[in-house]
């Protein structure tokens, strides 16, 4: 869901007569009887990943380990502590933002988006007047992605990698683009939702959304390794990003980041198990009666999805939750260019999984997508089958 084939395309268009077109092919996963949580590290090396880190947490696991290189160029072995551009997974931060604000009175998750935004952002989005707040929550705005606008492929990844990229700029790339369907009538995944969602709590707050996200949960939580880009000063050392062709690899370490609420923060392993596992304890589907975000059946920048890769919005979740049969995960996956990553917890079985890769494996636009699937299923499997623990661990390619 979260990890998009613009990334892709990108740079089918930037590189484009020497990407070969051939479906990229994964070597087999790690036998079923030998699977460890060190195996899928090394296999996610491998098969792509420059630097690769690995966090899962269990009632009988504590395992954190590291492959490869932070720095390619320069050599330097990643570390479980290096930080990385977790895109998507701001979603979770923005969302449930907006709920906080909501149960504070601040706005309404039932209000339409022009009590909120001005004229001269909704005259320039189909059907600005009968898009609610909760429609951009929920991906069911039938609002454009920008990312799939060719203009702003080739603009921010070709021809402006290094400019100034505000979030205003992104979204001029939707502007007087056709709805994709009627508000409420489909789910389908936009980051312009969370773009919006973003400009929505500049306005109700009267200051950027990442002051917002530091007040609610990255201070209070200590997430002392994570900040938002562009809005804070960096905080640690990140690793190096970097996206596979055929001949060579591009370094997106200096890119200018993509922000405003979809997307901005960077973070570690440890600080992300730390927020996801927060979250994935006060989630509830309806019917629930402890929650600090009551979610109302709506998403709020979570994900819930089952052991066996079935994803599904929260809002069409609750059919499952009294299933004890069942595992259930929150979170949230991410991809921006030269990264790949994804959080999960289980907070009825207390367990927590985030991995991160320095790659969205480029020379195929499916690439990323099949990997990430046939990842989390293998942790997936792990954490519930081999409950017996393995001991922290790191490591780095020789």
């Amino acid at each position: 869901m979260a990890v998009r084939a613009a990334f892709q395309v990108f740079l089918a268009i930037y590189v484009g007569v020497f990407v070969c077109g051939c479906r990229m092919a994964f070597t087999p996963l790690p036998r079923n009887e030998t699977r460890t949580y060190r195996s899928l590290l090394e296999w996610s090396h491998e098969n792509g990943m420059p630097g690769v880190i690995l966090l899962v947490q269990t009632p009988q696991t504590n395992f954190l380990g590291a492959l490869g290189w932070a720095d390619v160029k320069r050599k330097i072995p990643i570390r479980p502590e290096h930080e990385f551009r977790i895109g998507s997974i701001t979603k979770m931060f923005t969302g449930l933002t907006v709920a906080q604000l909501e149960r504070e009175g601040l706005l309404k998750a039932d209000s339409v988006i022009t009590n909120y935004l001005p004229k001269s952002i909704t005259d320039h989005i189909a059907n600005s007047g009968r898009i609610t707040v909760k429609h951009l929550l929920q991906h069911g705005s039938g609002i454009y992605d920008f990312l799939d606008n060719p203009r702003w492929i080739l603009r921010y990844a070709v021809l402006d990698r290094r400019g100034d990229w505000p979030p205003s700029r992104h979204l001029k790339y939707v502007y007087n683009k056709p709805a994709r369907f009627p508000p409420g009538k489909r789910y389908e995944y936009s980051n312009s939702n969370f773009i919006l969602l973003g400009l929505i709590i500049d306005q109700v707050t009267g200051h950027s959304h990442s002051i917002e996200i530091r007040n609610r949960f990255l201070d209070p939580l200590q997430l002392t390794n994570t900040y938002y880009e562009l809005s804070e000063p960096a905080r640690g050392e990140r690793a190096h990003g970097y996206e596979r062709l055929p001949c060579f690899s591009l370094d997106t370490y200096d890119w200018t980041p993509i922000t405003g609420g979809s997307m901005g923060l960077v973070s570690t392993v440890s600080d992300l198990a730390v927020f996801v596992r927060d979250v994935g304890n006060r989630m509830r589907l309806k019917g629930s009666r402890d929650s600090a975000f009551a979610a109302h059946g709506d998403d709020w920048g979570v994900v819930w999805q089952r052991a066996d890769h079935n994803t599904t919005p929260l809002s069409v979740a609750s059919a499952f939750s009294d299933d004890d049969r069942t595992s259930v995960f929150f979170g949230h996956a991410g991809a921006v260019p030269g990264y790949l990553c994804f959080a999960w917890r289980d907070p009825k079985r207390g367990i927590t999984i985030v991995w991160f890769g320095s790659s969205t494996l480029g020379r195929d636009r499916s690439a990323s997508g099949r990997f990430e699937r046939i990842l989390e299923q293998a942790l997936f499997d792990l954490t519930l089958e081999q409950p017996h623990g393995e001991r922290e661990d790191s490591g780095h390619a020789k």
